[in-house]
Parts: C-alpha cells; sequence; structure tokens
C-alpha cells in the first residue's frame, strides 16, 4: 500500500534521506516521466555540483512553486519535478511507494 506525500517539504525529505529514488511525474508538455535521481551530492559529479546552496531560496522555490531540482542519475543533469504533478515515488532500500495525496 502506498504512503501519502502531503507537502512539498515532505517530498524533499524522502529524496535527501534515501540518496536515490525512483519518480515519475507528468512534464509540462503532459508526457510522463519516469526519472531516478539523488540529492546526495556524493553521487553527483564534482563539475554538476552547484558552487554554493542557498537553503532559503530553495525552501521558497518548493513552497511557492512547488518545484524541486533533484539531480537525474541516469542523463547526469539537473532537472526540476513540479511535486503537482509527481505521481509516485518509489525508495530503492525497502520498496516502499508515496503517492501525492491530493489536498482539498
Amino acid at each position: 500500500m502506498a504512503e501519502p506525500i502531503t507537502s512539498a517539504i515532505d517530498f524533499l525529505r524522502l529524496i535527501k534521506n534515501e540518496k536515490e529514488v525512483l519518480v515519475k511525474f507528468e512534464k509540462k508538455d503532459g508526457s510522463l516521466r519516469l526519472m531516478k535521481c539523488t540529492l546526495d551530492f556524493t553521487r553527483i559529479p564534482q563539475e554538476k555540483k552547484p558552487k554554493s546552496v542557498d537553503l532559503a531560496k530553495i525552501l521558497t522555490k518548493i513552497q511557492k512553486s512547488k518545484i524541486l531540482s533533484v539531480f537525474d542519475l541516469e542523463k547526469q543533469e539537473w532537472r526540476t519535478i513540479p511535486f503537482n504533478k509527481l505521481e509516485f515515488l518509489q525508495t530503492p532500500s525497502n520498496k516502499k511507494i508515496y503517492m501525492l495525496q491530493k489536498l482539498k
């Protein structure tokens, strides 16, 4: 049974804690994308790591626009995930699945 994700901050926390996750989301063009991603800087090539991390700016972006930047492990590039278009997030460690809980 899938567990709910109720906020973009929970989504961020899951990705950060798990080191690597599989996410499925709807892209701007309406197509679905399956992506293996991380926020674990030890898995990101040195030349792709951000020069600095402004946590306040990141949290503001997540809270206002519901967009989270993650590193795509297959394409080896930074990508954005629109939190409100998330289909599911799956953790490799215990194969637990989390689904976006639509709030009314």
